[in-house]
């Protein structure tokens, strides 16, 4: 199977080296030790900008060039940055990719793309910077793991928060055990969202400045009926993997840290819902997923609505809003990027403080490694991001293969014998009510229970519309088999 979309032969990415593969030109993609690292960046939108604006101040890096498949995008992009020289444009990545003057990517494209993207720029010899949520879909992980290890490239995930020295020397004092056995881990994901806008009667036009076909890519064609095209497309299934996989990679990748990085859970199941916004997206904007990891409970909460309708501010959880609670025997740990603090069994006392530094270093640890070409220097690895990534997608599956609850059939049915869960229940039921909504007239979705494979993290069994998992690629994108 062809590796690339359809048009785009491998002899583009091989150069000269006839039948020769990449991984077996040791001089191809090489940097040394005193060169400026040259990066090109795939993705123009917010975090693009806001990642070129990074790497382009450090002194041993420059961004040469920038591909995204809205040319409007790329202007704002230029513009915003103000970066000298300017660097080159293309509205087809694959163009990039081609580049010699390119040693490393930064993969800042919308969900969907992430997958192919990493595969072919390590297809193309260039080392990469993939963002959360690393995959799109479960699927996605083992090929764009084999890809990195048959190219022998470097993949950084952008998953800052392991580079936070706060955050290492907390988990560090945590999983020493002078606070006791870690008992539960709770992650947050809290934030003063609104609503994206009604539901359109007619498709949205894409802009002239874009080619819609390449940023659709691997995503099945969908009529766009949300009011704005970029961004947006967080919030509907076929893109984007709703907050738990947009902000919350970072807070689930805090969690199998913390806990040492154990195997996926046994099984995994959420209820959630999109309340009070009757808008154009799908996922929902509450949303909990329990499971296991280690042998710990673990509870995951995204809540997107704010405190009350007039009042643009999220709800918090013991003072926390982004970020973990690590509860253990002597106390509690509350933080998140930019460190945190441990309270006593009182839940009061400020035993320690950690003061954390954002994870301002991962940057410089992706350059670094990439200069060693020693993957396992990476504070973001690729395997760990798949892993925690993939803790989004399991929730999503098994909310999207729910069914309707009310809340009093989740308190008095599934979640009875969990007082932690009926807390999360007891406490969004009163945010609903501040919103006019009653959870026993608009009822919940509760998931579908996900027994989960050990060694793949994949979904063990059949669902009843085994897409939902698995969502196909569209025809002339697919995923490489083999790489």
């Amino acid at each position: 199977m062809n590796a690339f979309p359809t048009g785009v032969s491998r002899r583009h990415f091989l150069k000269a080296a006839g039948a020769t593969t990449l991984a077996t030109l040791p001089s191809f993609g090489v940097v040394g030790a005193n060169d400026r690292i040259r990066l090109g960046v795939i993705g123009c939108g917010g975090r693009g900008t806001s990642l070129m604006k990074q790497f382009g101040a450090l002194p041993d890096a420059s961004i040469v060039a920038i591909a995204d498949p809205d040319t409007a995008q790329m202007d704002r992009a230029v513009r915003r940055t103000g970066i000298r020289p300017t660097p080159g444009r293309h509205q087809d990545y694959r163009k990039l990719l081609e580049r010699d003057d390119v040693d490393a990517v930064l993969v800042t494209s919308p969900n969907h793309w992430h997958a192919l993207h990493t595969i072919h720029a390590c297809q193309a010899g260039k080392d990469v910077y993939v963002e959360k949520p690393v995959t799109h879909k479960l699927a996605e992980a083992e090929p764009m793991l084999a890809a990195a290890e048959k190219y022998g490239r470097i993949v950084q995930a952008g998953t800052q928060n392991r580079s936070d020295q706060g955050l290492v020397e907390a988990f560090d004092f945590l999983r020493s055990g002078e606070l006791g056995k870690i008992t539960a881990v709770r992650g947050l994901c809290y934030r003063n969202r609104k609503s994206i806008g009604a539901k359109r009667s007619t498709p949205l036009t894409p802009p002239d400045t874009l080619d819609y076909d390449l940023w659709l890519g691997p995503a099945q064609d969908r009529p766009i009926l949300r009011p704005r095209l970029h961004y947006d497309w967080h919030w509907v299934w076929h893109t984007g993997n709703g907050d738990i996989g947009n902000q919350g990679p970072h807070e689930l990748d805090l969690m199998t840290w913390v806990l040492g990085d154990p195997p996926p859970p046994a099984t995994v199941r959420s209820f959630g819902q999109r309340f009070g916004w009757d808008d154009a997206g799908q996922t929902p904007n509450l949303q909990t997923a329990w499971f296991e990891l280690g042998g710990v409970p673990c509870i995951f909460e995204v809540n997107n609505l704010w405190v009350r309708p007039e009042t643009n501010a999220a709800v918090a959880y013991k003072g926390i809003r982004v970020g973990l609670v690590v509860t253990c025997e002597g106390g509690e740990f509350r933080g998140g990027r930019g460190g945190g603090y441990v309270v006593g069994p009182d839940g009061r006392e400020r035993l320690r403080k950690f003061p954390g530094d954002a994870g301002g270093g991962h940057a410089r640890n992706f350059l670094e490694a990439i200069r060693s070409r020693d993957a396992d220097s990476l504070n973001g690895r690729l395997d760990r991001s798949c892993a925690s990534s993939g803790l989004a997608h399991l929730a999503n599956i098994s909310h999207r293969a729910g069914k309707p609850a009310t809340a009093t059939q989740l308190r008095e049915g599934l979640l009875a014998s969990r007082p932690d869960l009926l807390e999360v229940l007891d406490r969004q039921k009163a945010q609903l009510e501040r919103w006019s909504i009653d959870p026993d007239k608009v009822p919940y979705t509760i998931g579908a229970e996900l027994a989960v494979d050990p060694e793949t993290g994949k979904v063990a069994g059949d669902l009843a519309d085994p897409t939902i998992a698995d969502p196909p690629n569209r025809d002339g994108y697919p995923l490489p088999d083999p790489v």
